[in-house]
């Protein structure tokens, strides 16, 4: 609660709260928001403009667009979201054993984190998924492994200091496991910074969805998402140019919005930080 009211007081949090909320109010609402079914095909309405009955026109298919932008934003947030508790999950695993052990735990696990580095995030993905098949699933764990190494690097610098710490010494001292030692002092201690990376990473998980969507590697149709909208709309946007600009424009409110709100919650975490957005 402390962190939302500060949210909210934060000039760049603010605008981040609020986009954020509106898109998610949106795709929550969206049964109730629009008469039309995601995949429903409207007859004699393909390729329409605007209208009052299709505010954002139609497909190719006669679908409204205006509907599947709505239940577009659910995959879109829902994949983001997986995504960085995985990724989170995978990178802070090998991060804190990395820092805290040390040794052959620390090379191996920054190794392997470097070896996932090595290659660009949307071509990892692609691989990943090219292995394991497209889908919703399939894309989400894609974008863990790509994003598990941001964790990992994060988590292991703040292990190494954590476990410089008296407390963490007195822990050992009096007989605690390296595992209770990891998962009971130095996580909760390191938490700080690890969710502000967290939330950073979901517009970022964002994209990355959008982008392996929009190669056809991501949610398939007809499960309504924007990348995979924006692609479809290359070859039309010149008859119904909202096809691509509704889309793109709810795909950049998100990112945004959680950029905004990431930077605010560092300035909280980090007093030393300044953006130039506070108060």
């Amino acid at each position: 609660m402390d962190m939302l009211t500060y949210l909210w007081r934060h000039r760049g949090g603010r605008v981040g709260l609020i986009l954020l909320t509106f898109v998610i109010l949106f795709a929550a609402f969206a049964p109730l928001l629009t008469p039309y079914g995601p995949n429903e095909q409207i007859r004699g309405a393909t390729l329409s403009g605007m209208s009052w009955a299709h505010p954002f026109g139609t497909d190719l298919l006669g679908r409204d667009i205006y509907t599947r932008t709505l239940f577009g934003a659910r995959v879109s947030l829902f994949a983001g979201a997986l995504s960085v508790v995985l990724g989170a999950f995978l990178g802070i695993f090998m991060g804190i054993m990395a820092g805290y052990l040390g040794g052959w735990a620390d090379a191996v696990m920054m190794r392997l984190s470097d070896a996932i580095s090595a290659f660009p995030a949307i071509l990892l993905g692609a691989a990943v998924v090219a292995i394991l098949g497209p889908g919703f699933v399939q894309v989400a764990i894609a974008i863990a492994i790509a994003q598990s190494p941001l964790f990992a690097r994060l988590a292991r610098a703040l292990a190494m200091i954590e476990a410089r710490q008296e407390y963490v010494e007195a822990a050992a001292s009096m007989g605690a496991s390296s595992g209770r030692i990891m998962l009971r002092h130095i996580l909760p201690n390191a938490m700080g910074p690890l969710v502000v990376q967290a939330s950073l990473s979901v517009g970022i998980a964002i994209l990355l969805e959008a982008g392996l969507s929009f190669l056809g590697l991501g949610v398939q149709p007809p499960t309504p998402s924007w990348g995979q909208m924006l692609a479809d709309s290359l070859r039309f946007i010149d008859i119904v140019p909202a096809y691509a600009i509704f889309p793109g424009l709810a795909l950049t409110l998100v990112v945004v919005g959680i950029n905004l709100i990431a930077d605010a919650m560092r300035d909280r975490l980090d007093p030393n930080h300044v953006t130039g957005g506070g108060k």
